[in-house]
């Protein structure tokens, strides 16, 4: 009889079977088929991603990764400096997108909401006085 190799768990239990340990193996090789085939089917278009990750909770799997595209309103609070109000909403979003056109996502900015919003005009920006005005 060939002596198996001491593991905590021979040691802490005092038995050399293994046989646990392979039907433990067997077991994540077919959770990792199961999810396999199920990601490929997917793939293939011929299973709904939905039931497949059903399927894969109901086996206690994690379910399919899947791409999002998602709709967040935010408020963003910015200075600028612009003769009107039409002219300070162009550039703070000017200056937002590209604050986040850099993102590791991709980005689609939809401006949709400056009935909703306001732009409170503020004092004189003497720095800009500073600086020539841009050819119209």
């Amino acid at each position: 009889m060939t002596e198996q190799p001491a593991t905590p768990d021979t040691i802490a239990t005092g038995h050399t079977d293994t046989a646990g340990r392979r039907g433990d193996t067997e077991l994540q090789r077919l959770r990792r088929l199961i999810r396999e085939q199920l990601a490929g089917a997917v793939g293939e278009d011929r299973l709904d991603i939905t039931l497949a990750n059903g399927i894969l909770a109901v086996c206690g799997l994690p379910e399919l990764p899947r791409r999002w595209t998602v709709r967040i309103g935010l408020t963003f609070i910015c200075e600028v400096t612009a003769a009107t109000d039409d002219g300070a909403f162009d550039t703070a979003e000017d200056a937002i997108a590209a604050a986040v056109t850099d993102a590791a996502y991709p980005i689609d900015i939809d401006w949709d909401g400056r009935e909703h919003l306001q732009a409170a005009p503020g004092g004189i920006d003497h720095h800009a006085l500073d600086t020539p005005p841009d050819p119209a």
